[in-house]
Parts: C-alpha cells; structure tokens; sequence
C-alpha cells in the first residue's frame, strides 16, 4: 500500500472511500470533470482557523461532493462544483474560502476519485451497467464488458453523453497509435454503443485474436484446418493491409509461419486467388478488400499421442524429448500394444520410424500399433476358426 493510502487511512477516510483500480498516470485539473461522489482535500497555508465548526485547528479537510453537485464547509461555505474542471472547482472553494476568512490561503485538491455507472449496449460480449470511475476510459469499460464482439465495429463506437450530444470513436487509433484523444475519458451519465459492423475481414490460423477487444472471438477446433488454430471475423477498415490488420487483432501466435501467410479473395462472378502476405517483408504487404480471408498457418507446440496407450491425445511439446516421454505423458502402453513398430508422422504428413526419431518435434503424431497376437486370446481364436473351417469340410465331404 503507498504512502497516499496510509495517510489517508490515518486521517480517518473510510477504507470503502480508498481507491484501489490502478491509473495510467495523474489526474490532469484542466480535464477532469468534478461529479458527485469525488473527495476533494482542503488545507489551509498554516492550518485551518479554530473558529472553524466541526474541524480541529490544524486538521485537513475532506469534502465529499454531494448528489446535488455541492461542496459543503460547514461555517465557510458551499459551492457548485459539479461539472467544473478540477482547476475550476479548486479555484471556486478557495477563492469562496477566501472571502469568508480574509489573510487565509485554502489550498484544494483531489483526494478520491468518484465511481458511477455506465451502460453499455450493442455489440459487445456481455451487454450490462458496468462500474468506473472518474479517470475510467473507454477500454476499460469495453474490458468489463467482455470486448467487442465479431460482429461489433471499432471504428463508430458511439459514446452519448448526458445532454444527447453523441460522439464517435475509432478505437483502432488507440489500439495501433496509442492516440489517447481516441481512448476518452468517461463522464457520468455516458451511454456507450458498439454498433454492428457493416463489413468484415475474416482470419483463421496462428493468430491471437485476444485482449480487451477481442475476448468476444472463439475458436471452433470442430471445423478448424490445424489443431491449435482459431478462426473469427474483424470489421473491415478501407485501406488496410494484411500486417496492420493482424497487428490491430493482438497479432501472430509464437508457432505462427509468419512468412507463409496468405489471403484467400473470393471474386463475385466464381472464383478465387490466393495472394501471398508474408509478414515481416514490407515490400509485399497487399491491402485487404471486404470478405477477405487472412489465413496464418503454424505448427502449435504440441504432440498427438495415438493408438494404443491408456489416454490418447494431444499433450505439451518439450523441447529434446523422444517417444515413450510422450507415451508416459498418454499413461504408457496398454497391453494389446507393440514397442515394435510405432511410427512418428510429421506436420507435413511424412513418416518414420520411432527409433529413427531421437527427439519429437513440435506437431508430430505418435501411432502405437496393436499387437499381432495376444496372450491366450488371439491363438485361440485362430483354433476356433481353424476347426470350424475343419468341421464345415468334414460336412461337405
């Protein structure tokens, strides 16, 4: 806990009161708009008057700026401050202050920020009222909400302010630019919408489609073309490339083939072209058009373990491990299975033997064959059918 907070618990603020969200940085008093609910701190330059009702000379004051917008000394005055810029509110208490005990500096400021809450409706994971407070931006009320969901646009977020005025902003500028006028500051009584998106890009593979605006985007491993990939659908943005549209969606997973990424374009009358999108060569970097597909493919760090051990599946690649590691992380060999015999398939479908493989790599298949006999069961079997072909020749001859 920092010093602010224990000297605000020392002078005897609530806990409750005590802010705990984490800020970019400091309040700015030219931007921040004073509401119901902020703290504000007052001082005077060599302590606070002894006449003054309800205080200890020497004492700082807390003002908890009521519903109705007022800061209230009691025997100095009360003020309007709701809706005033920091500056304008310090200003109005000290100068009233001022005015009632003449010779006397007061001295104003922030204490604790306000909280209040924000709807959010459209195009977002989880529609609802959400809490922030008074430095609250819009990411962070798009994160309680789940982010944008696929069909959400990040370039038209409507943000309704209390008077009806609506403002627009594209959060990409945000995302890609880190333009803080693109990330505002929510004021109460806000209204936040994400309307839908009016055309898209799709994306599939080794991508990430993560953070705050994209918790809405899921995977369908069902239909996907490799294990480990994900695929979703992005509002499209007029001009943009392949590496700023997968920069703006959290970009390339780490097993990701950067360089062999590629755009599916579908034309209209039939037909399609596949064009090449490697990443990190600037000089080929096509611009996308709507109903796009952005396909990033890759090798997730994983190994598939099948056939016939105990629990066949798909388990963590560690790096310089052989076969039968993989096979004790399946729970081992059953007993119809054969040490001879096991084949390793490699992502690109070739094969070898196990004992040919020293060290699996990343995406290889393990198959563990079955064996062709088995104690007591298999000998038998092959018995039962020899003597029932010797009876069904017996009967005939």
């Amino acid at each position: 806990m920092n010093l602010l907070l224990l000297f605000l618990i020392a002078t005897g603020v609530s806990d409750d009161l005590i802010p705990t969200d984490p800020m970019i940085g400091e309040v700015n008093p030219s931007e921040y708009l004073v509401g119901p609910g902020d703290v504000l701190w007052f001082s005077v330059q060599g302590g606070l008057p002894a006449g003054l009702s309800g205080y200890e000379a020497g004492s700082i004051i807390y003002i908890t700026v009521t519903p109705d917008g007022y800061a209230v000394i009691p025997s100095a005055g009360a003020w309007h401050v709701a809706g005033l810029r920091l500056y304008e509110a310090a200003d109005l208490i000290e100068s009233g202050f001022d005015s009632r005990y003449p010779g006397l500096r007061g001295m104003t400021g922030l204490a604790i920020l306000r909280t209040f809450r924000v709807p959010v409706t459209g195009q977002v994971a989880s529609q609802g009222m959400y809490t922030v407070s008074g430095a609250s931006r819009l990411t962070d009320l798009l994160e309680l909400a789940g982010g944008i969901a696929p069909a959400g646009s990040w370039t038209s977020i409507q943000i309704v302010s209390l008077d009806g005025d609506t403002a627009e902003v594209d959060i990409t500028e945000f995302l890609l630019k880190g333009s803080m006028q693109s990330n505002p500051v929510l004021s109460q009584g806000d209204r936040v919408h994400v309307p839908e998106a009016e055309e898209f890009v799709w994306v599939e593979g080794a991508v990430k489609l993560s953070g705050s605006m994209g918790t809405g985007y899921t995977g369908n491993t069902d239909t996907n073309p490799w294990a480990g990939s994900i695929r979703g659908m992005v509002e499209y943005i007029p001009g943009e490339t392949v590496s700023c549209f997968i920069r703006r969606i959290g970009g390339t997973r780490t097993w990701a083939y950067r360089d062999s990424c590629y755009v599916m374009r579908h034309f209209p009358g039939g037909g399609e072209e596949k064009i090449n999108a490697p990443l990190d060569i600037p000089s080929i970097d096509p611009e996308l058009l709507p109903g796009d597909m952005v396909v990033c493919p890759g090798i997730p760090p994983v190994v598939a373990v099948s056939g016939f051990v105990y629990s066949p599946g798909i388990y963590p690649h560690t790096a310089g491990m052989g076969v039968f590691y993989y096979i004790s992380q399946a729970g081992g060999l059953v007993r119809e299975a054969s040490e001879h015999g096991i084949k390793v398939v490699f992502s690109d479908g070739s094969k070898a033997d196990a004992d040919d493989v020293p060290v699996i790599p990343s995406g290889a298949t393990i198959v563990v064959p079955r064996k062709y006999l088995v104690g007591w069961q298999d000998p038998l079997m092959i018995l039962t059918s020899i003597a029932s072909i010797l009876i069904a020749w017996k009967s005939l001859y």
